[in-house]
């Protein structure tokens, strides 16, 4: 116990670091709602791949923020995957260098995104086929 009153150079980073989780700015603070669809693999081409979709809303006045991530992809680096949402498409995302494609961004961000309702369909296409696809459904 007496090791613990002492001073120690590791207490600066860890009083650093535990200032930036309390005191920190931060986008989002209550999730009101939370929404993940589940992608199902409808091409053998993506069938080692691992893909998330995940929505966030937060209390009122705060921003949206999705977050979607296909991991371990088969796929050449900077080939371009096709988001759509209920048929719309909204983003379009490159394969980087680590095999993963992602779209991750707060409403408040000043890239334009639909607010996922639950029930919502998320389609991912790669060269015009469809080869994801799940519904948003409470987390």
């Amino acid at each position: 116990m007496d090791y613990f009153m002492e001073f120690h150079w590791w207490y600066i980073p860890v009083g650093i670091i535990l200032m930036f989780l309390v005191f920190g700015k931060r986008k989002g603070g209550v999730v009101v709602k939370g929404l993940t669809a589940n992608l199902d693999v409808l091409d053998e081409r993506f069938q080692g791949c691992r893909p998330e979709a995940d929505y966030n809303i937060f209390e009122e006045g705060k921003p949206h923020h999705i977050d979607i991530e296909i991991d371990d992809l088969s796929i050449p680096v900077g080939e371009e995957l096709e988001l759509l949402l209920n048929g719309l498409r909204f983003a379009m995302v490159e394969v980087k260098r680590n095999q993963e494609a992602e779209f991750d961004h707060w409403s408040g961000d000043g890239v334009d995104f639909p607010q996922v309702n639950e029930g919502d369909e998320l389609l991912v296409r790669y060269q015009g086929a469809d080869v994801l696809k799940g519904t948003f459904r409470l987390k």
